[in-house]
């Protein structure tokens, strides 16, 4: 008697499952599927991510101070960075700084309306980036050897990209 309970049991739980999962299909929207991926594209205007993967970044939001000339109107979202002495601030990084580069400037402050005064950026230390989108925060130059061989020390990959989509390892 016993089996035949629990068959019964068994093709409820299979029936209620079924229309269960009807119904959260019904309040979806049409063509988006997630599996915990996230495409090259997410990330707008410029799509940083080198791989379709979890990026697994770990980002901070700190102030940053203009060096060299390169101020926060000028620096760009891809744009590699330090911090500086105190490490209380985050500084663009050129090509000279190959040896203490710290990370990828992914987002810029004073695109709050409400606070255009922000002078603050989001700095990713670690993750995989784009090739084509990450360059020192002056524009020159490709990164070198030393200046990749330091960002693998902390956790940052640049990784070529395919054009048009994201690279997937």
């Amino acid at each position: 008697m016993k089996p035949i309970i629990q068959r019964i049991r068994w093709a409820l739980a299979r029936l209620v499952a079924f229309f269960i999962v009807a119904i959260h299909r019904l309040g979806k929207p049409t063509n988006c599927e997630v599996f915990g991926a996230i495409s090259g594209t997410t990330f707008l205007p410029v799509p940083l991510l080198s791989h379709d993967d979890d990026p697994n970044w770990k980002i901070v939001r700190m102030p940053y101070t203009a060096a060299g000339g390169i101020t926060l109107a000028l620096v760009f979202v891809g744009a590699l960075v330090k911090f500086g002495a105190a490490r209380a601030d985050v500084l663009p990084a050129v090509a000279a700084d190959d040896a203490v580069l710290e990370g990828v400037l992914i987002d810029k402050g004073g695109s709050d309306p409400g606070n255009p005064s922000d002078t603050t950026v989001a700095v990713a230390l670690t993750g995989s980036f784009d090739k084509n989108t990450v360059k020192y925060a002056d524009g020159g130059a490709t990164i070198s050897a030393a200046g990749l061989k330091r960002l693998h020390e902390v956790g940052i990959f640049v990784d070529a990209a395919i054009p048009g989509g994201a690279f997937a390892p």
